[in-house]
């Protein structure tokens, strides 16, 4: 049965049309949440769930205000990932289909910095970064840079100076991994390999950077460019912990979905 979020907003919410949710055909991969698609009821839900997040935010902002600390205190606001609400013709986080997706909207996440003391503000960042550079980002920000551990090696790249105006020059790569999923993401391109059997997936991201044509579709329409597979291929062999490594017969984590056939 479909609820909607029973807060504040949801009356406001309640007769609008939100058209900035895509509506499109339910993608045949999507497993969960197939009922939500292009419902009234689920897309004002989520809208007031959003406005609800900006409600508990004020409030942080707020009684930071009061007590004096808003100056000397670093707050982030980030998640851990991303959701299509319609776009594609799915709904919800990555692993709500089968095979897992990774269309941009799944894997982008918010990623903003508040310290009045230090970060100027309206300042953006528009290089490609990753989850696993905030680690070593807030330990050279913090003066916490001995802390970093050694083994294993961290993968990530430090972005601290660009916080306060500086330059910082970052690979023009990241990598990405949800289970039996991989992907590699350039300024220009994005792979996506799917152990062990695919399907796999090949976006040209500066002239199709909504994803809609898959240049692997065809085997013999396109090579693989810019050594994308290599670049893939080594990062995870450093970086992976073979007990977790799902592409080398180690274990999964969390339960793992798999749908009935």
């Amino acid at each position: 049965m479909l609820e909607t979020h029973l807060n504040r907003h949801a009356g406001y919410y309640a007769d609008k049309d939100l058209s900035s949710f895509p509506r499109e055909e339910i993608h045949p991969w999507l497993f969960n949440n197939r009922d939500l698609i292009n419902t009234p009821v689920s897309i004002r839900g989520y809208a007031s769930a959003v406005s609800g997040v900006d409600d508990g935010d004020g409030e942080i902002m707020k009684t930071l205000d009061e007590l004096g600390h808003t100056e000397d205190t670093l707050v982030i606001f980030t998640a851990d990932q991303g959701l299509c609400g319609g776009h594609h013709g799915m709904w919800g986080m990555g692993d709500h289909s089968r095979p897992i997706h990774t269309f941009e909207e799944a894997m982008h996440i918010p990623l903003i910095f508040r310290h009045p003391k230090a970060i100027p503000a309206g300042q953006t960042f528009d290089q490609l970064t990753c989850n696993y550079d905030f680690f070593p980002s807030m330990l050279e920000y913090l003066n916490l840079q001995q802390h970093s551990p050694q083994k294993p090696h961290s993968p990530g790249t430090s972005y601290a100076d660009a916080l306060t105006g500086g330059k910082v020059k970052l690979d023009e790569v990241v990598f990405h991994e949800y289970e039996c999923v991989r992907v590699v993401r350039t300024e220009d391109w994005k792979l996506t390999r799917r152990h062990p059997d695919g399907p796999d997936e090949l976006y040209d991201m500066k002239n199709d950077p909504g994803e809609r044509e898959n240049l692997l579709a065809d085997p013999d329409s396109i090579e693989i460019p810019n050594g994308l597979q290599d670049q893939l291929e080594a990062f995870f062999d450093e970086y992976t912990d073979p007990k977790y490594d799902l592409w080398k017969e180690g274990s999964s984590k969390a339960r793992r979905l798999i749908p009935p056939e």
